[in-house]
């Protein structure tokens, strides 16, 4: 009877985590699309898509990276110690589109001023990126 429970558990435990994986991974897949689709917008300097895609990156930055415990609840155990940079990353990026929305309202810059500062408010939002997944993944799988 006990042997049965504990198998239970190490499969209940296993497929939790190999939830969590594939959650991670499609939560991942949001951010890099939203991500995408802000850059493109970037591209073609269209400040309204740019804005609305904005939104939806900060929306799902918090969905995702928005506490610490949605982090753990998603990281490896061997990574949970490393849900502060996440967390700390989400904020970082929510606080560059901030900037790139404070940028857009202020009337007072040249548009290809704002155009520079925006840009490179989201190439910060992007060394964020980076950072987290420097930092954050494991590398030890390769």
């Amino acid at each position: 009877m006990l042997k049965k429970t504990l198998v239970g558990l190490v499969l209940g435990a296993s497929l939790v985590s190999s939830l969590n994986a594939e959650t991670l991974k499609h939560d991942m897949d949001v951010l890099a699309t939203s991500l995408s689709s802000v850059q493109r917008a970037f591209l073609l300097n269209n400040r309204e898509m740019s804005v609305q895609l904005l939104a939806d990156l900060k929306k799902n930055i918090k969905h995702t990276l928005g506490s610490k415990e949605k982090v753990i609840s998603l990281l490896p155990d061997k990574l949970k110690y490393k849900s502060r940079i996440a967390v700390n990353s989400g904020r970082m990026i929510n606080q560059y589109i901030d900037q790139i929305d404070e940028i857009y309202a202020d009337k007072h810059l040249k548009n290809i001023e704002a155009q520079m500062e925006s840009q490179n408010a989201l190439i910060q939002i992007q060394e964020q990126c980076y950072k987290c997944h420097n930092l954050v993944r494991d590398w030890d799988k390769r």
